[in-house]
């Protein structure tokens, strides 16, 4: 396993200087993805999502949405209480980590819900410990915002994902279950 120092300082040198900053335990700055990093960002979000294209309808994109995927990108990078987590090897930007702090009900014990979105890590760079590195940051800034709890979702068809968020400590709490009303990309939104 990389020396973590090495790690953050490879995070680090992956990051324009307008996204915002926070300091690990040791007091070395992680930064995290902004605006300008738009098109980095949206690459490996991109092999995100062909991965899971035969998963089910809710994980495709329509052809030519390039400009509204990365409009959704950017305004997950503008919300206040999330934040991307990249991770650099080899002049490449070899994974991302979306996390989010959603607050909920205090009627409930658990009711700051940190949220880890989407997580990537380049097919060629998995096994090296990426995938937990990303993890371990964003669990500390989302503690560190007082979040009680993480959640996640994993497709039921990605038994490598469900695997690695397992060996992280998560446990299933709740079946996710999608049914489109329409044909994929024939909503009255259109």
């Amino acid at each position: 396993m990389r020396d973590v120092l090495i790690t953050i300082i490879m995070i680090y040198r992956a990051i324009r200087l307008t996204a915002p900053v926070f300091y690990d335990d040791a007091g070395i700055p992680v930064p995290t993805a902004g605006d300008n990093d738009i098109d980095e960002l949206y690459e490996l979000w991109r092999l995100l999502l062909d991965f899971h294209q035969g998963h089910h309808a809710v994980f495709r994109y329509r052809p030519g949405g390039e400009r509204a995927l990365k409009a959704e990108l950017l305004n997950r990078l503008k919300e206040k209480n999330t934040r991307v987590f990249v991770y650099e090897e080899e002049d490449l930007w070899a994974g991302m980590l979306v996390a989010s702090l959603r607050p909920g009900s205090t009627g409930f014990r658990l009711s700051n819900k940190g949220y880890i979105g989407e997580t990537v890590v380049r097919e060629e760079f998995r096994g090296k410990g990426i995938g937990k590195e990303l993890f371990e940051a964003a669990r500390k800034w989302l503690s560190d915002q007082g979040a009680d709890h993480l959640e996640l979702q994993v497709s039921v068809q990605n038994p490598n994902g469900l695997r690695f968020w397992q060996s992280l400590g998560f446990t299933a709490s709740t079946q996710h279950m999608v049914l489109p009303l329409q044909e994929p990309g024939n909503s009255k939104k259109n």
